[in-house]
């Protein structure tokens, strides 16, 4: 070949290069649109199923990878798939327009995940200024979940009690910090002694009336059988041993079961406490993102 002719097949493909940039952003672009129609339908089978694959041989940290991450996260999110949505969130770059979005929704799903240090970390992330108000939500209930009431205190104070979509939440968690801060705990110790004293006694005393009085009629029955059968029949009646017998298991299985029902109350105290905060923390960012 002359050197006319490589001069000329160079030239064609300079010129080319242009149109097979153009092609490929087009495809991307193409991508990204049919992502979100896809999102929109909330067609998530079908989003995973293609783009998941897509992701993974595209070069991250640029605008279409920004916003498949974007899509997928949030997919996830709806199917309640939270650390494969956290996963994807995470990703999105912060020269994105979804990325103050993804930031509060990742931290959202470490919260119910019970990551609340991963979440606190998240939220601490650079974000616009117009969501500080809803960070210092976001983080003072996060502090509540971590018991953390100096840190719930420090970011209470930029609450504003205005704006419609905190105000609820933050009252809400302002009530929550104080049936946190005076909730008496209740003593294993004291509950099994009153139970040995008075059946059912000790899980009256943590708040379980219906089982407390159960435990009282039925050991309390089966004592008066036993005392009856003793005195007609006399201690070595096959009867009174065993009604005794039962009486003597329902006895120390009732003691035994106001000491556990302590533990029992404190976690059920606690997992309402930690439901009514994911549920302040999670209303206003459907809010305000949605």
């Amino acid at each position: 070949m002359t050197i006319y002719g490589k001069i000329s097949i160079c030239t064609i493909m300079l010129l080319c290069l242009p149109s097979f940039f153009c092609v490929a952003q087009i495809s991307e672009n193409d991508d990204v649109d049919f992502a979100f129609h896809l999102y929109e339908g909330r067609k998530f089978d079908e989003i995973m199923l293609l783009f998941e694959p897509i992701l993974l041989k595209m070069e991250q940290n640029t605008p279409t990878a920004d916003s498949i991450n974007y899509i997928l996260g949030m997919t996830h999110y709806y199917r309640k798939e939270l650390e494969k949505s956290a996963f994807h969130l995470l990703n999105v770059s912060q020269h994105s327009a979804f990325y103050d979005k993804s930031i509060f929704f990742s931290a959202l799903n470490h919260a119910h995940l019970g990551n609340y240090l991963k979440a606190q970390t998240i939220l601490n992330s650079p974000t616009d200024e117009k969501y500080d108000e809803l960070k210092a939500v976001e983080l003072a209930g996060t502090g509540l979940l971590k018991r953390d009431f100096e840190m719930f205190d420090q970011h209470a104070k930029n609450f504003r009690f205005e704006r419609h979509y905190y105000a609820g939440s933050q009252s809400q968690l302002m009530n929550v910090r104080h049936e946190l801060a005076t909730f008496r705990k209740k003593s294993p110790f004291v509950s099994g002694a009153l139970s040995a004293v008075v059946p059912g006694l000790g899980k009256i005393y943590t708040g379980q009336l219906g089982e407390g009085i159960a435990a009282f009629m039925t050991v309390g029955a089966l004592a008066a059988i036993t005392a009856e059968n003793w005195t007609k029949n006399g201690i070595s009646n096959w009867k009174t041993i065993t009604f005794g017998s039962l009486f003597s298991i329902f006895y120390i299985g009732n003691i035994f079961g106001s000491v556990a029902t302590v533990k029992v109350y404190t976690n059920q105290f606690n997992e309402k406490q930690n439901n009514t905060i994911l549920l302040s923390i999670h209303l206003p960012v459907r809010a305000v993102f949605e």
